[in-house]
């Protein structure tokens, strides 16, 4: 099967959405978008990335800004990873290319942070590279529109959809091929409920030809999201309270947080904070709030521990080694989306 002889190139230029990132060659512009929107959806994503390169308008001002300050800026899109890796890649192509990105596509996979993927996309969009950029709308597209029954996502389902993409994108220019396969994967030929008769694949896909829309493309199976429990504390000394910085390799390494305990179920009701507190007497306590939060990976079950007093009551131990702030400044610190769910409950409350 061919697709060379549908209406690609007229497709996408009668129903491309207007998006920043789609009338530029510049390939920090390009990376900054691909990298954002490697978990978020465009309407989400548009806002941080305008935010984001009015902030570090380029790959200097990037390699140059410290990580609180690029933590901040990406605050609320999540996959923390993704920001980190962008510090390491800016440094990187400032002292090793000359601040210059690299236009081959091995070289662009030796940057921080940039896989088979974004290599691609920036290789084809930014140097017009003949290369798929195989992304999760591609491989739905390809995956039902060729029958494929491999499950997507590994090593040789990407290469045996590389190699048909390849051939199929020959008649056009790289950055139209890649950017029209994943414009059909975003507002046509959706995960649930395609539109089939606005696709201009409709005559000659598979899936559609045999009603298997549904079916494809085949997924492997996730194992279940682990369930964590945590105790956070929240103490408002005065207008006085105290963060910690996330050290330890996570998803959240180098975000600012609450002082935080590993918890268990039973604990819940029992308070864990007690030893931080010389008199407890004097403690007023507001009611434990407890916050399910989702993440990829795991599911956590968390309790912020809400507590008034004087500084003077509070153990010295326990927090010279936590950032002492204002109440009113905690938002100034690069925080994870838990950390606003507390603040917006316990501050609204």
């Amino acid at each position: 099967m061919t697709i060379m002889g549908c209406k690609l190139a007229e497709w996408y230029h009668t129903n491309a959405r207007n998006l920043p990132w789609r009338v530029t060659s510049d390939p920090y512009m390009i990376w900054v978008s691909e990298v954002i929107l490697q978990q978020t959806r465009v309407t989400q994503g548009l806002p941080f990335y305008y935010n984001f390169i009015t902030k570090f308008p380029s790959v200097k001002t990037l390699a140059e800004a410290s990580q609180d300050e690029i933590l901040k800026i990406w605050q609320g899109l999540g996959y923390y990873g993704r920001a980190r890796n962008m510090m390491k890649a800016a440094k990187v192509i400032m002292e090793q290319h000359g601040g210059i990105f690299p236009d081959t596509i091995e070289k662009l996979k030796k940057i921080p942070g940039i896989g088979n993927y974004t290599a691609a996309a920036v290789g084809s969009f930014a140097y017009n590279i003949r290369i798929p950029a195989i992304d999760g709308n591609v491989r739905r597209v390809a995956s039902r529109l060729y029958g494929l029954q491999e499950p997507i996502g590994t090593p040789k389902s990407d290469k045996k959809m590389e190699s048909i993409l390849l051939n199929e994108m020959q008649p056009y220019p790289p950055s139209l091929f890649n950017q029209a396969m994943m414009e059909i994967g975003a507002t046509v030929c959706k995960p649930i409920n395609p539109e089939c008769m606005q696709c201009p694949f409709e005559d000659v896909c598979e899936a559609r030809s045999k009603n298997l829309q549904h079916v494809l493309p085949v997924k492997t199976i996730k194992e279940p999201p682990r369930v964590v429990y945590m105790n956070y504390l929240f103490i408002n000394a005065d207008g006085v309270t105290w963060l910690q910085k996330r050290l330890a390799d996570s998803i959240w390494k180098g975000l600012y947080e609450f002082p935080s305990t590993l918890g268990t179920l039973e604990n819940k009701t029992t308070n864990p904070f007690h030893d931080w507190f010389i008199n407890t007497d004097e403690l007023v306590m507001d009611k434990p709030l407890t916050i399910k939060h989702h993440l990829t990976h795991q599911t956590i079950f968390a309790t912020l521990w809400q507590f008034s007093c004087k500084e003077a009551n509070i153990v010295g131990e326990k927090v010279q080694d936590k950032i002492r702030t204002q109440l009113t400044e905690i938002e100034s610190f690069p925080i994870h989306r838990l950390m606003l769910k507390f603040l917006e409950k316990s501050f609204n409350n």
